[in-house]
Parts: structure tokens; C-alpha cells; sequence
């Protein structure tokens, strides 16, 4: 099986920084321990390194009010794809070995703290062959003695200087909210999109997107994902086609991993989910503001 796990991180491969706003560690050491973007930064930590260890609940808890206004907990988790178990043991102690370097602070007349930075984290990715190619399910079964020792080679081989890193420099805004600084992702600026499905004539198929819309910003993951019921008394084969709206959109939004591209079969009356991770590029036309992603399913012959 192809796990959502692999996905994720083959997806990001070299470009985790541009895909999740925010994506930096601050490093205690590089700041005098009193200085006044201590506590800003420290928010700053928290958000990064549970969303690089895929724990999004506790991610969103540093999102700004106005940002999580726009989108509920369930659905960013959702659409993020939280870990649990021993692959969020891993990536826990991964976020560990994040290094950051502040490059300049600057901050706004509104209030806003715009942070660029300099940051190196793990390539997750060139540890597959360690982590069983990131698949969740064999993960997770290994035994605990397996387990610990993998946790251990990791340690190992960042004291070692062993762990590929991924280098690059970004710029991020906090936001002020009582006394506590969040993590601005401007949803409001971002993109709408919503979901839709068309099953066959026969309607041998059922399927609903699990939630109907949300909003996004350029170079962010996220996941679609639809419940899928086999209506009929036979075993049928599934498979779907992308349709986006407009049009001359669809070359903007790329697939990062779909379960359904392929045929998938259902036995009689079985339900399951299927998702897809995307991700809407950079260099998406200016004023662009709403977008439709819609499966057209097939049933195979």
C-alpha cells in the first residue's frame, strides 16, 4: 500500500519551507535570553515543530483567531493529516534537529512582527530506507525494543552529523493577540476552493466530499478527501477524473498524491475514503480568489 505518510514527504521533498508558512525553529542560543522577541519566537517553535512532526492539533492551537475564524480545527486537521504512533514519535524527535538562524526582524506599523529567517531541518525523505518508507501501518507494528532503537540510530546520526538537511530562507508574519503572539497564515488573502463529485448515470456509486470547501494559500498542502459508497450487489472498480474550475487554472494546481488515479475496487455495499493532496503553485495568476476541484467517477467495464 502506498501510505499518505510516503506521500506527504515525497511531496514536499526539497521545498517543506515554501509549502508551510511559518516553517522555522528559533534557536534559544542566537538571541540574549531577556530579549523582547523571546516570547514571539518561542510560538513560533511550538507551531513549527508540531506541524513538522504532523501533530496539526496542537499546530493550530498558534494559528491567529482570524486565521482559525476562516477554518475549524477539524478541517485543518483534516486536510493536513495528523500522525500518530510511532511515526509521530519520529518525527518529534526529527523537529529536534531543526536549526534556525534570525536574519531580521522588522516590525509593521500595524503591529505585525514580519521574521525573515534562515533555517536547516531534516530531509525526511532520505530517510525512508531507515523508516520503512515512511509507511504508517509497518511503523507502527514494529515492536517497541524496534522501535526504540530507531529512535536511537536517529540520535545517533545527527550527533554524527549523518541527516541530510534542506536549507533556505523565508520571511513570516506574527500577530499580536493579548499577550500572546500567533502565527498570521492570512487565510482571508488566500484562495477558496470548493468540492464537488458526478457519479455515473446508474448511480452505482456514492460519493460526498467530506467537507465541502476551504480556504488556502499559494504553496500550501492540502487534502481533499471523499467517502465513497459501492451501491450495488457486485464488485465494481472505481476510478476518477479531475475536473478544475476555471479551466485555465488546472495548470497551476499540481497533485502531490491521489488514490484514486488508479482503479480501486469496492466490494458490495463497502464505503471507504479516498483523498488527494495538492498543492496550488506560486505562480497562480494575481486575483484569483475561489477555484472548483471536482472527482467525475467511472466505474470500469
Amino acid at each position: 500500500m502506498y501510505s499518505r505518510t510516503t506521500s506527504w514527504f515525497l511531496g514536499v521533498a526539497a521545498a517543506f519551507i515554501l509549502i508551510l508558512p511559518a516553517a522555522f525553529l528559533y534557536n534559544k542560543s542566537s538571541s540574549p535570553q531577556h530579549s523582547p522577541q523571546t516570547e514571539p519566537f518561542n510560538t513560533v517553535e511550538a507551531f513549527l515543530k508540531n506541524s513538522y512532526a504532523r501533530d496539526f492539533k496542537k499546530a493550530y492551537r498558534y494559528i491567529s483567531l482570524g486565521d482559525r475564524q476562516l477554518k475549524a480545527e477539524r478541517v485543518y486537521v483534516r486536510e493536513k493529516g495528523s500522525f500518530s504512533g510511532f511515526p509521530l514519535a519520529v518525527t518529534r524527535k526529527l523537529a529536534q534537529f531543526i536549526e534556525l538562524r534570525p536574519l531580521e526582524t522588522v516590525r509593521e506599523q500595524n503591529g505585525q512582527l514580519r521574521v525573515k529567517v534562515k533555517a536547516r531541518y531534516p530531509d525526511a525523505n532520505s530517510l525512508s530506507a531507515i523508516l520503512l518508507e515512511w509507511d504508517e501501518e509497518r511503523l507502527n507494528a514494529l515492536p517497541l525494543s524496534m522501535q526504540r532503537d530507531i529512535l536511537s540510530t536517529l540520535d545517533q546520526m545527527n550527533r554524527a552529523g549523518e541527516i541530510k538537511t534542506i536549507e533556505g530562507e523565508e520571511e513570516f508574519t506574527l500577530v499580536k493577540e493579548g499577550t500572546s503572539w500567533r502565527v498570521y497564515l492570512d487565510w482571508a488573502g488566500g484562495i477558496r476552493v470548493s468540492y464537488d463529485a458526478v457519479v455515473p448515470p446508474t448511480q452505482s456509486i456514492e460519493a460526498v466530499p467530506v467537507n465541502k470547501a476551504t480556504t488556502i494559500r499559494p504553496s500550501e498542502l492540502f487534502t481533499i478527501a471523499y467517502r465513497v459508497k459501492n451501491r450495488t450487489a457486485q464488485t465494481i472498480s472505481t476510478r476518477i477524473t479531475h475536473r478544475i474550475k476555471p479551466d485555465e487554472l488546472s495548470e497551476h494546481l499540481d497533485i502531490i498524491d491521489c488514490a484514486l488515479l488508479l482503479p480501486v475496487e469496492l466490494r458490495p455495499g463497502e464505503e471507504s475514503e479516498f483523498s488527494t493532496t495538492y498543492m496550488v503553485r506560486s505562480d497562480l495568476p494575481e486575483g484569483i480568489k475561489e477555484l472548483n476541484v471536482t472527482y467525475e467517477f467511472h466505474v470500469a467495464h
